[in-house]
C-alpha cells in the first residue's frame, strides 16, 4: 500500500488540526512534522497536550478536522479507514488482546483479515513469537489471561507487527508494567527496532523513556505545538527554551549516559579478576555506572575489556570530580538517579 524505504515509510504531517465541536480551542493545532522512514520518533509532553490525539489521526481512529497526512507519499485521507489500519501496526498500554482468542489467533488476526493463507499466517505467528522471546510451543495455544503483564505486552507488539507494516503507532505500550518489566521490555524493543527499522511513533510522558528509545523526540506543548524536534543528544545539549529544559531536569549529563553503549567506549585491555562485575556490550553507560555503584567499584568487565569510571566520564565530556568515583557498595534499590547524580556531576 505504501512506498517504503528499508522496513519503514516516511510520514508527513501538514497543518494537521483537530477541533472538537463545542470546544473553544483545537485539541491539536496546525501541526507540521516530517518523520523519516525507519526512525522511531517519540511524542513527549504533559497529559492533555494532544500527543495521543495527534498519533490517532495518523491511522484515523480520530478524524482530522483539517490538514494533510501522507505515509510513503500516499494521501491517508483518501483511503478507507479500515484498509488503512490493516497496514499500520498499533500497540497500546492496555494491550487490547481479545480474551476469547488464543495468543496465536490474536497475532494472526490482521493477516487473516488481509486474506493470507492459513500456512503463511501460521508461519508468521511462529516467527513473531520467537522474535519477541516467547516460545511458540509454550505460548501459541494459551489465552491472554494465562500470561503475565509483560508477556501480554510482548504479544501486543507481535500482533502490531503481524502484517509487516511499514508504520507502527505505540501509545505508552509499556506504561502499565512494573519498573523492572518495563526496563526489560524497553531493552528488548530497542534490539528489535535495530533489526526491523520500522517507522514508529511512540507516545510517552516519560522523558527518560523518550531518550532511551527515540531516534528523535518531539517535545509538545499544549495543542501539540512543537517546542523542539531533534535528536535526544541535541535536545539534551541545547534545549530550545525553559519549557524543554524543564523536561530534561537538572541532570542532563547523566541522561546522556543513556545514549551511549559500552561498545561505544574505549575499554582497557587488562586481566579481569573473577569477582569483577560484568556488563554486556550493548548495555548503556548509565547501566554500567549502576553496576559499579552496586558493587562498590570504579570498573567493570565487558566483552571488549575493562570499562573504568574515568572512561565513562570522558565519554560524556565530564571530568571525574574528586571523591565522586564509586568507592563503597550502595544498596541496589537506593535510587539510581540520586546515585548517578552523586557519582557524575559537572
Amino acid at each position: 500500500m505504501f512506498d517504503r524505504d528499508t522496513g519503514g515509510a516516511r510520514i508527513e504531517l501538514r497543518a494537521l488540526t483537530k477541533h472538537y465541536p463545542g470546544q473553544p480551542a483545537p485539541a491539536v493545532d496546525n501541526v507540521d512534522l516530517d518523520i523519516p522512514a525507519g526512525e522511531l520518533v517519540v511524542f513527549v509532553g504533559p497529559s492533555g497536550c494532544g500527543k495521543t490525539t495527534t498519533m490517532k489521526m495518523i491511522n484515523r481512529l480520530v478524524e482530522p478536522t483539517s490538514g494533510e497526512i501522507r505515509i510513503g507519499g500516499q494521501d491517508v485521507l483518501s483511503l478507507h479507514p479500515d484498509e488503512l489500519r490493516r497496514h499500520i501496526g498499533y500497540a497500546i498500554q492496555q494491550v487490547g488482546l481479545f480474551p476469547h482468542l488464543t495468543i496465536g489467533q490474536n497475532i494472526g488476526l490482521v493477516p487473516k483479515l488481509l486474506g493470507w493463507s492459513a500456512a503463511r499466517t501460521a508461519d508468521r505467528v511462529e516467527e513473531l513469537l520467537t522474535l519477541v522471546n516467547l516460545e511458540p510451543s509454550a505460548f501459541h495455544d494459551r489465552y491472554p489471561s494465562q500470561l503475565s503483564g509483560g508477556q501480554q505486552q510482548r504479544v501486543g507488539v507481535a500482533r502490531a507487527l503481524a502484517a509487516d507494516p511499514p508504520v507502527m503507532l505505540m501509545d505508552e505500550p509499556f506504561g502499565a508494567t512494573d519498573p523492572i518489566t518495563r526496563e526489560h521490555l524497553q531493552n528488548e524493543f530497542v534490539k528489535l527496532q535495530k533489526q526491523l527499522r520500522k517507522t514508529i511513533i511512540f507516545v510517552t510522558h516519560d522523558f527518560e523513556e523518550a531518550i532511551k528509545l527515540g531516534d528523535r523526540i518531539a517535545v509538545l506543548r499544549e495543542r501539540s505545538h512543537i517546542a523542539q524536534y531533534d535528536t535526544p543528544a541535541n535536545i539534551l545539549a541545547n534545549p530550545a527554551d525553559d519549557y524543554v529544559a524543564g523536561f530534561i531536569g537538572q541532570d542532563a549529563t547523566l541522561k546522556r549516559l543513556a545514549l551511549l553503549r559500552v561498545a561505544d567506549v574505549q575499554c582497557e585491555r587488562q586481566p579481569m579478576s573473577a569477582d569483577m562485575p560484568r556488563i554486556t556490550a550493548d548495555a548503556s553507560l548509565r547501566e554500567a555506572l549502576d553496576v559499579m555503584l552496586a558493587h562498590g567499584t570504579d570498573r567493570c568487565g565487558s566483552p571488549s575489556g575493562v570499562l573504568t569510571y574515568d572512561a565513562l566520564c570522558e565519554a560524556v565530556g565530564t571530568e571525574p570530580a574528586s571523591g565522586t568515583a564509586p568507592a563503597r557498595k550502595e544498596p541496589v534499590g537506593a535510587g539510581p538517579a540520586a546515585a548517578l547524580k552523586e557519582a557524575v556531576r559537572r
